[in-house]
């Protein structure tokens, strides 16, 4: 046994007897806190059973495929760019400004901490209330939904586990099942535009400037007192947003197991039959490659 697969199984170990003393609902794993459900169909089968879930959820596979697809193209031209030109590393390619950790992020002041960790849940919470209807809308069983917490204490996510039987699910149920969390995402994106409209145009405009526009400009990172000049509505409209339309892009690009790749495969195997070898392969080599130009757009200026 190698040193890591000794040091992996202790920390399993730990982690075993760590959930043999929490209650029911707490669970714990790779340093993060999950409190978690196993009762919660019924409560999603009441906001299932009202609207028309079922049409938002077939829109939203086109609005995956196009947020996938402008995605890809939007990180290839930076890719592109970042091969054909000399571009200077800036502060957007450092690692630590690729996390969403207000304080280690130098885009997440920690005066806006609140802000980014409201918006971080709204994604989550709205992304994964999407998969949850639509595995209800289609009569799905949901086997546990919860929050996850970094360290026990930083909210990482909102998730919801579908049982084995998705696998069994018709192709247009489980396409409309990966797509509902990155529709959702779009939908409150233009919600959030349209609260900008309301509280005046211009506010986006100076929020984005507070957060990003130093990138381009000899000026230092925000402070608390430019964090300040928002106000609570700016700042509260501008991290739902900007975090919401992240993590549709995101989750959009045909990368599996992201959403977008989740698709793209179901998509492969309906038109060349899921018996065969070629969706496996197709869908592991558009994984690969679009993995590669992601991370070519991300490090490119520093190579």
């Amino acid at each position: 046994m190698s040193p890591f697969d000794s040091v992996l199984r202790r920390f399993e170990a730990v982690e075993a007897a760590c959930n043999e003393r929490l209650p029911e609902s707490l669970k714990v794993g790779f340093l993060t806190l999950y409190a978690f459900t196993t009762r919660g169909e019924p409560l999603v089968d009441r906001v299932a059973e009202r609207g028309p879930w079922r049409r938002w959820h077939d829109l939203g596979v086109g609005v995956l495929v196009a947020c996938g697809l402008g995605a890809v193209g939007a990180v290839g031209w930076v890719a592109v760019v970042a091969l054909t030109t000399d571009v200077e590393s800036t502060a957007a390619n450092d690692p630590n400004n690729m996390v969403a950790i207000p304080g280690v992020n130098e885009f997440m002041p920690l005066a806006a901490a609140g802000y980014v960790v409201l918006g971080l849940l709204v994604a989550t919470l709205v992304h994964e209330g999407g998969h949850a209807i639509s595995l209800r809308v289609d009569d799905l069983p949901i086997d546990e939904m919860g929050v996850a917490l970094l360290f026990g204490v930083l909210p990482l996510a909102a998730y919801v586990k579908p049982t084995a039987a998705v696998e069994d699910a018709p192709a247009r149920a489980r396409l409309r099942l990966f797509a509902a969390g990155v529709a959702n995402n779009v939908a409150v994106t233009l919600l959030v535009l349209l609260g900008f409209v309301v509280v005046g145009p211009d506010t986006i405009v100076d929020a984005y400037l507070v957060y990003f526009g130093w990138l381009y400009t000899p000026a230092a990172p925000p402070t608390a007192a430019d964090v300040a000049t928002l106000g609570v509505v700016g700042n509260t409209l501008f991290w739902v947003g900007f975090l919401n339309a992240n993590l549709a892009l995101f989750n959009a690009l045909p990368i599996w197991p992201l959403d977008g790749g989740k698709v793209f495969r179901i998509v492969v195997a309906e038109t060349v039959g899921d018996g065969a070898d070629a969706p496996r392969s197709v869908v592991v080599t558009a994984s690969a490659l679009t993995a590669a130009v992601v991370l070519l757009a991300l490090f490119g200026p520093s190579l």
